[in-house]
């Protein structure tokens, strides 16, 4: 995974808000890059979610499609302030194929530029994996996580998640 720390601590400040936030951040981007959490997209999302709101912000944790360029999937992100805060995307379960490096505060965090990318698309029914994700709690989520393992469930179905 591609990311420049001092990028993501500007993008951060220079949008308002705390360094706390970006220190949260940047942190996460070192877990994930660390363990390549690959296709971790809701687990990351949710853990960032729990953070920011330990620190006094208000995040939305968003499940949906998102698309780029002619490829749609189903992913999670964050949003704060109705901004995307994306982290996950840059290390899919496709071999841990970067589709960007991390969106902060809708800024593609190594362009500076603001993202392409387009969340929230209608497109297709979400896949069978979605749909589990979407039944279960954040407990009950988080616990197929044991270890750092980067299947869901089990499964060996390779997608962007």
């Amino acid at each position: 995974m591609e990311y420049d720390k001092q990028r993501i601590k500007e993008i951060v400040l220079n949008s308002g808000y705390k360094k706390e936030m970006s220190d949260i951040i940047i942190k996460t981007c070192d877990y994930l890059n660390k363990k390549q959490w690959w296709g971790a997209c809701h687990a990351c999302s949710s853990v960032l979610y729990v953070l920011l709101s330990e620190i006094g912000y208000n995040p939305t944790l968003c499940v949906g499609e998102v698309q780029t360029n002619n490829y749609l999937f189903d992913h999670s992100w964050i949003e704060v302030d109705n901004k995307i805060i994306d982290l996950a995307i840059s290390l899919t379960l496709n071999n841990g194929m970067s589709v960007s490096s991390p969106i902060i505060l809708d800024i593609n965090s190594t362009t500076k530029e603001k993202t392409p990318i387009n969340y929230g698309v209608k497109g297709q029914e979400f896949d069978e994996q979605t749909k589990i994700l979407l039944s279960l709690s954040f407990n009950e989520y988080m616990n197929y996580f044991p270890d750092n393992e980067r299947r869901f469930m089990g499964s060996n179905r390779r997608n962007s998640r």
